[in-house]
């Protein structure tokens, strides 16, 4: 029989948590955290700061990509259904073809296209924040 280190309750075999006060046992893999932790208003204000820094020292790209890799994609579908409609207001075998293979063909085009751009983009800003890491260490 094991027993919680920290609250003294009996723990059920191979459990990776005590079940009344969640304290990890070591004997499985550690709980997940149950929340996210929020940004701070340290981060917060740092974002906004760097937003508005017009010697561009501090990026934000790095911080806001997954948006912008989700405006791509909602964009991406409002253009397959815009072109489904464009196709079955012109006829029904257009409309057809279109839902079938252009607009499918293009979503994934233009989604694998701004997924490729925005890494390109990304490895970019890293580079180069990596680079003026490298310049710190260099002056030390």
């Amino acid at each position: 029989m094991a027993f919680c280190a920290k609250c003294g309750s009996q723990l059920s075999p191979g459990a990776a948590a005590c079940s009344a006060c969640g304290a990890p046992t070591g004997a499985g893999p550690a709980p997940a955290a149950a929340h996210v932790p929020p940004v701070s208003t340290q981060q917060a204000v740092g974002f906004i700061s760097a937003l508005f820094d017009l010697s561009f020292t501090n990026f934000i790209t790095t911080k806001i990509i997954k948006v912008l890799f989700i405006i791509s994609i909602v964009m991406a579908a409002a253009a397959a259904i815009a072109i489904i409609v464009m196709g079955f207001t012109a006829s029904a075998v257009a409309g057809i073809l279109a839902l079938l293979i252009v607009a499918p063909l293009l979503f994934l085009f233009y989604v694998i296209y701004s997924r490729v751009f925005l890494e390109i983009l990304i490895v970019i800003f890293r580079c180069s924040e990596y680079l003026a890491e490298i310049a710190k260490q260099g002056r030390r």
